[in-house]
C-alpha cells in the first residue's frame, strides 16, 4: 500500500490552495476511478463503493454549489477540497470567494458511509466534501387533550325520579313579574268562577239545623201520616 500511494503521489502535482473562481476553465481530464484512488485515507472498501457509484452514475444527492454554501437534500460543509484539475493536478483547498452571490453550479454527490465526493457538472473536477450529520428534528410539543366528560351511569328508575328527564339539575323556577292589568284580570276571573273554588266573603253562611229541630220535624211528619190513615179508614166504613 505505501508503494501504491507513493506511485500515485509521483503522478500528481499537489497544491495547497487554488482558485476556482472560473469553473470550467481547467476541467478534469483523467479517469474518475483513478481520482478516487488518490484519496488513500478512505478505506479500500469505501473507495470501491464510490468507484462503483461513479461508474453507474448513481449519486446519493444532487446539490447546488453557491459562493457560500452547498445545498441539497442533505446538509454539507461549504468547503470543497482535494479538487482534481486537468490530468495530474490536485488542490487541497479551492477558493470561490469571487463568485457572485446568485451564482449556482449543479453537482452530484456520491457517498460511502461518511466519505463523500462531489463532481461539478460544469467541469467534472472530482473533489471531496463533508456531509454533516442531520440534526435530530425537534419533537413537537405534545398537548394533552382534556379528559372526556363521562355521562353518569343511568339507573333503571331514573325516569321515575326525574333524573333521566333532567329535572334534578334544572334551575329553579323564577316568579314572573305580574303587571297591574294581568292581576286585575286574574281577580275578575276568580270572582266570576268562585263557585268552583268555594264561596266568597260576600255570600251569607247557611245555618245548620240543630238535632232537636230534626226530631220535631220527624214527629210532625209521623202525626200527619197517622191522621191521613185514620181519615182513609172512616171513608171506607161509610
Amino acid at each position: 500500500m505505501p508503494l501504491i500511494a507513493a506511485a500515485l503521489a509521483t503522478t500528481l502535482s499537489v497544491s495547497a490552495v487554488c482558485s476556482w473562481n472560473r469553473p470550467g476553465v481547467d476541467p478534469y481530464r483523467g479517469d474518475p476511478a483513478a481520482a478516487v484512488e488518490h484519496y488513500q485515507d478512505i478505506p479500500a472498501a469505501q473507495r470501491k463503493i464510490l468507484r462503483d457509484k461513479l461508474a453507474a452514475g448513481q449519486p446519493d444527492d444532487k446539490v447546488a454549489i453557491g459562493r457560500d454554501a452547498v445545498t441539497g437534500a442533505w446538509q454539507y460543509e461549504a468547503a470543497i477540497r482535494d479538487m482534481h484539475f486537468g490530468k495530474r493536478r490536485m488542490c487541497g483547498s479551492v477558493d470561490r470567494s469571487k463568485w457572485s452571490a446568485t451564482r449556482s453550479e449543479p453537482a452530484a454527490v456520491y457517498c460511502a458511509d461518511q466519505h463523500c465526493i462531489i463532481v461539478p457538472k460544469i467541469c467534472g473536477n472530482v473533489s471531496r466534501i463533508t456531509r454533516l450529520t442531520p440534526a435530530e428534528p425537534a419533537r413537537p410539543e405534545q398537548v394533552s387533550n382534556p379528559p372526556e366528560t363521562q355521562e353518569p351511569e343511568r339507573h333503571p328508575l331514573d325516569w321515575a325520579t326525574g333524573t333521566e328527564l333532567g329535572l334534578l339539575d334544572s334551575p329553579d323556577r323564577e316568579d314572573e313579574d305580574e303587571d297591574e292589568e294581568t292581576r286585575l284580570l286574574r281577580e275578575f276571573s276568580f270572582q266570576n268562577n268562585a263557585a268552583q273554588w268555594a264561596w266568597t266573603g260576600d255570600d251569607p253562611v247557611q245555618a245548620v239545623p240543630e238535632a232537636s229541630t230534626w226530631a220535631m220535624m220527624l214527629a210532625g211528619i209521623g202525626i200527619v201520616g197517622a191522621w191521613g190513615r185514620r181519615s182513609a179508614r172512616r171513608t171506607a166504613r161509610t
